[in-house]
């Protein structure tokens, strides 16, 4: 039997980075992953001959010296990534329930602050002051800016909630509109870090670009990389344990019956699961319950839609709407108020210059309101159908979603031809988070030693990455793969062959 020197679990962006940056070292690694399609958020589906991300669908700091860029540059596919680059003057637009106006986000800070100023003439000092604290936000993260640092430099930072910062602004709108694509972070007011909402938000307004072809060409250039350099991909293989001999873990066993040996494993997936594969003395119940009890952030329903081709024209930047004009109340919708917020995410027709082929509409949905089929699974691996109730309460809650878009953009209603829905089980599904959460463990400023989760387990040779450990979002899931390659290779020496590349 292969004995492999990195396991990693979960072929989703941080798993396949780490892949690829430890096979690059000659290091032997295997990645197992559940599902046919490698890439987790990463991934794409197609029907009626059209593509549609699933959760991807721009990606941030991608500009020549970013942290992106560089990432991706030294993992050796941005060559090969067709980059289109979202409106350099409102990349996102932000609506407020039922104010006409559209609220730019450009790219650029100082571009940014610009463009804002004559919606908001009498907070020209007070968005000066918010895009200093974003750069006040990104310097404090020295990972992020691809350096070595300490963790003294965060603390200036860390302890700020949202609302500590966003008081600050006289002009209650303009905070709601700074925080308008709040479904990016799910940001709630005294819980959220105000570095969450910083690192996230700045990622894209440094630069804001969609991956032609979908966001799979990631996943699918980073499994190429890992081939070239010896990795191999195990797929349709659900781990279901890790077997530990003294003191370390010795193997991932799967459904299959299939065993994956190695002297170190990297879990890309969410802690809880990895948790409930391991029976080991060195994992102490007290972090156990630590990790089963910290919050998952909400979930997510989407409607992908196919549009008559030459109709619709092509928006080069995404649009998000909030029901109401105080964008934390999204997150804490009563049913009455569902759909609470939307993000549309146009895709460009290449048969039709200027007109869009495919819009996604993307909405909060709590997991809770799919408790009645919350034992059904359904994934490639073994699939399964669910019954006609499950079915009925997509095609109503699609409907509901789809009425409250058209009633400010009709023509999408109007030139439909066909729809496809994901609900929080798919996103249960195929992420493999417990709940459907699209970003995990939520960072809890009351409670930041509960929901910090560190790379480095009791376990000397299992390992965390991906969304839960740091920082969300391509960019944070990619910090998070170096900083997890980092403790077998050293962080100066990846840092140095990051910046060398």
């Amino acid at each position: 039997m292969a004995i492999y020197d990195v396991v990693i679990i979960g072929s989703g962006l941080g798993g396949l980075l780490s892949a690829v940056f430890l096979a690059k070292e000659g290091l032997r690694v295997a990645v197992i992953e559940q599902n046919k399609q490698v890439g987790g958020c990463l991934q794409t589906f197609s029907f009626e001959k059209k593509l549609f991300d699933s959760c991807v669908h721009y990606i941030g700091a991608l500009e020549e010296g970013q942290s992106q860029h560089r990432v991706f540059r030294y993992a050796g596919i941005l060559d090969d990534l067709g980059l289109s680059r979202l409106d350099g003057d409102g990349f996102d637009r932000i609506l407020l329930g039922d104010d006409p106006e559209d609220y730019p986000h450009a790219q650029g800070l100082d571009h940014f602050a610009a463009l804002l100023k004559p919606y908001f003439n009498r907070s020209a000092k007070a968005l000066d002051e918010y895009v200093q604290v974003l750069r006040q936000v990104g310097d404090s993260f020295p990972l992020y800016n691809l350096r070595n640092g300490n963790a003294h430099e965060k603390e200036a930072v860390s302890h700020w909630t949202m609302h500590d910062i966003m008081r600050r602004i006289p002009d209650e709108k303009l905070q709601h509109v700074l925080m308008g694509n709040n479904l990016l972070y799910a940001g709630a007011r005294d819980k959220t870090p105000f570095y969450v909402h910083g690192l996230v938000t700045k990622s894209y307004i440094d630069s804001a670009y969609k991956i032609k072809g979908g966001s799979s060409q990631v996943s699918k250039l980073l499994w190429r990389r890992l081939q070239e350099h010896g990795g191999v991909i195990f797929r349709n293989e659900k781990v279901t344990g890790l077997r530990e001999k003294n003191g370390a873990i010795q193997s991932a066993v799967t459904a299959s019956g299939a065993v994956y040996e190695g002297r170190q494993f990297i879990a890309n997936v969410h802690p809880a699961a990895a948790l409930s594969w391991i029976d080991c003395s060195l994992i102490k119940p007290v972090y156990r319950k630590r990790i089963l009890a910290a919050e998952n952030s909400i979930s997510a329903f989407m409607v992908n839609i196919v549009l008559q081709p030459g109709t619709v024209p092509y928006r080069n930047h995404n649009i998000y709407w909030n029901r109401s004009a105080d964008v934390y109340a999204a997150v804490a919708y009563t049913p009455g108020e569902w759909p609470a917020n939307y993000a549309l995410y146009f895709g460009a027709d290449t048969q039709y210059p200027g007109y869009a082929d495919t819009v996604a509409i993307l909405t909060y949905m709590h997991a809770s309101e799919l408790d009645e089929w919350r034992d059904t699974r359904n994934i490639t691996a073994a699939p399964s159908e669910r019954e006609a109730g499950y079915h009925a309460f997509k095609e109503e809650k699609a409907a509901l979603l789809i009425d409250t878009v058209a009633a400010r953009y009709p023509e999408l209603r109007q030139h439909m031809l066909a729809f496809k829905v994901a609900t929080p089980l798919t996103f249960r599904d195929y992420m493999g988070t417990p709940d459907g959460s699209i970003y995990g463990i939520m960072a809890d400023v009351q409670n930041q030693a509960g929901t910090r989760i560190p790379i480095r387990t009791k376990i000397p040779n299992l390992l965390f990455t991906g969304q839960n450990i740091g920082i969300h979002g391509v960019l944070g899931v990619s910090i998070n793969a170096v900083a997890a390659s980092a403790e077998l290779l050293g962080l100066d020496y990846l840092l140095e062959k990051i910046h060398k590349a």
